[in-house]
């Protein structure tokens, strides 16, 4: 084909960039502007569309006549400023959006860059409210990155506290490695998918130690209101359905038992009924741990 009806070029200017032109349509697969502000993903707040990157910290802006208030000027160090400097490769100007994983939201400007820091001034602070409704998960944990995709889309569907379950029959005790590297993933998850408040990981629990919480206070499980509380346990068995439990319940908060991959041994099934745990139906086929935990997160999400 001659030259001179399709051409195939890079803009000086932008490495990325590349151009077909085929007589008078011209095609552009890709295009990025290196100097323009990162708008990779959405923050919390609608109007501000920027790359989000989690710093445990208050988010507020510097209040003058208030003594000892938050500066505007923050660090953001570690792995989260690697990734902005190292990976998207941020110069002084950009913009960001900062969560703290406690609902405080802010946006952010770089203003200087170090080898292993950046320096943020913050434009805006807002605060996104918690959930008047919470799910807690516990589960026993699935083998290898089966736990990690678990944790991810429990976060993603807006699961508030996911507690790993030792049982009879379990296969995997994560150690704290593990637990560090399920608690990045949450972080992560919250990054993508814009969430604010972290879902809460809890430490490996006995499945005898979990039921005792299961007392009038609720106190183990942090459910302080114990008249809009409902614990329930998933069994193949049960009579009704996860969906009819949900939607004909008024319940500000659930708590969901899933068992490993063999199931819960009938004594433990046994424990939970006695403890007040419902039991409630995934639907007709068997389901693995983390298909189980999402399907109630789901259902629990889109009922009211």
């Amino acid at each position: 084909m001659p030259r001179s009806v399709v051409s195939f070029y890079r803009n000086a200017n932008d490495m990325h960039a590349r151009r077909w032109r085929c007589g008078k349509t011209v095609l552009f697969p890709f295009r990025h502007r290196p100097n323009a502000p990162m708008t990779r993903l959405r923050s919390a707040q609608p109007e501000s569309s920027v790359e989000r990157f989690f710093l445990r910290q208050p988010l507020q802006l510097a209040n003058p006549q208030v003594l000892g208030s938050q500066p505007d000027s923050m660090e953001l160090d570690g792995a989260e400023a690697h990734h902005l400097l190292h990976v998207l490769r941020a110069k002084v100007g950009d913009r960001l959006g900062l969560f703290n994983g406690e609902g405080a939201e802010a946006l952010a400007e770089i203003v200087n860059i170090r080898k292993r820091s950046a320096e943020l001034r913050l434009l805006e602070a807002w605060s996104i409210p918690a959930e008047s409704r919470t799910l807690t998960i516990a589960a026993a944990m699935p083998k290898g990155d089966r736990a990690r995709w678990l944790i991810e889309k429990s976060t993603e569907l807006g699961v508030d506290r996911m507690i790993p379950l030792r049982t009879q029959r379990s296969v995997v005790e994560p150690g704290e490695s593990k637990m560090d590297k399920l608690e990045q993933a949450v972080i992560a998850a919250c990054k993508q998918c814009g969430r604010s408040h972290l879902m809460t990981m809890s430490p490996l629990t006995p499945f005898a130690s979990l039921l005792k919480g299961l007392t009038p206070d609720r106190a183990q499980i942090d459910q302080p209101d114990a008249s809009s509380f409902r614990p329930m346990i998933a069994h193949p068995d049960a009579p009704t359905l996860i969906s009819e439990v949900f939607s004909k319940s008024g319940e500000q908060s659930a708590l969901m038992l899933i068992g490993p991959e063999g199931g819960f041994t009938d004594d433990e099934f046994s424990a939970a009924v006695a403890a007040g745990a419902t039991p409630v139906n995934l639907g007709p086929h068997i389901l693995r741990i983390e298909t189980a935990a999402i399907a109630v997160a789901a259902s629990w999400r889109f009922t009211k």
